[in-house]
């Protein structure tokens, strides 16, 4: 994680959106490209991996005390050109039914986020970690023939988080927004199946991000990369940093930063903004 290593960027996606990844001594590199499709199971998690998606997901708490847990970084500003652009049908329905739904039941998300991190307030990347850790240590995954029909995050909570790729991407979203978080939803396909899986905003200055990922190294031994992806804004001024939080782990254990899934994707912003 030494910050003075060189980064390098794979490919560029579209001149605005990389992703890469941290090893424990080394910085990587992979992809994050565009497309939207239908979304159908298993997404991020290959076959001959399921049975070890399900080590490791509690973190090491144990090590906790001491620990200066990292901020995370206020919610960015988005293009407000890009916001207000005509998007075809299928892409504009498929972003209002994410916004519904991981907007939807805000008390019980509320509720929902004592339960796990015991806060109401000053939250940093140790609750945001507690929140993926009691996500997937409870998710039960369930297909859904209807991709195109979303559930509020609270009644997915409520049916003891059972759901698909878009159902868990909506609970998480909820309860990293309720905190003061801010998420986005990729939708990606390759030429097998698609998936659906939420990033987090981890700043927009590499020693922030550096920071916030070398803490998720620390407190999760197993991974052997901490993923991310860049969004490099209209000016070429600024980067964005966003750490992958979907449920897929780099070498099959789950930890937030798992490794990407491998497809063109469509990313969709909470303002409705959305990106091919």
């Amino acid at each position: 994680m030494a910050h003075e290593k060189a980064l390098i960027i794979f490919l560029i996606f579209f001149v605005s959106i990389t992703a890469g990844c941290i090893d424990t001594g080394n910085l990587k590199e992979d992809l994050v490209a565009d497309k939207l499709n239908k979304l159908t199971p298993e997404g991020a998690v290959q076959e001959e991996d399921s049975e070890a998606q399900e080590v490791n997901v509690t973190g090491s708490s144990e090590s906790d005390e001491g620990i200066i847990f990292p901020e995370i970084p206020e919610v960015p500003a988005y293009s407000e050109e890009k916001s207000r652009a005509v998007y075809p049908k299928e892409y504009r329905l498929l972003s209002l039914n994410f916004q519904r739904a991981i907007g939807s039941g805000e008390e019980r998300i509320v509720e929902e986020v004592f339960n796990i991190t015991g806060k109401t307030s000053g939250y940093n990347m140790g609750d945001a970690c507690a929140v993926f850790n009691h996500v997937n240590r409870n998710w039960q995954y369930r297909y859904d023939k209807n991709a195109e029909f979303f559930f509020g995050a609270s009644q997915t909570i409520d049916s003891g988080y059972i759901g698909d790729c878009d159902d868990y991407s909506i609970v998480m979203s909820a309860l990293l927004k309720n905190m003061g978080f801010n998420t986005r939803v990729v939708t990606t396909y390759n030429d097998s199946y698609g998936h659906a899986y939420p990033e987090l905003y981890i700043g927009d200055d590499m020693d922030t991000a550096y920071r916030i990922m070398d803490y998720v190294a620390k407190r999760y031994p197993s991974a052997e990369n901490v993923w991310y992806s860049e969004r490099v804004m209209d000016d070429g001024q600024r980067t964005e940093y966003w750490l992958n939080f979907d449920w897929s782990g780099s070498n099959g254990y789950r930890h937030p930063g798992g490794e990407y899934f491998h497809g063109r994707s469509v990313i969709y912003y909470p303002n409705g903004l959305i990106e091919f």
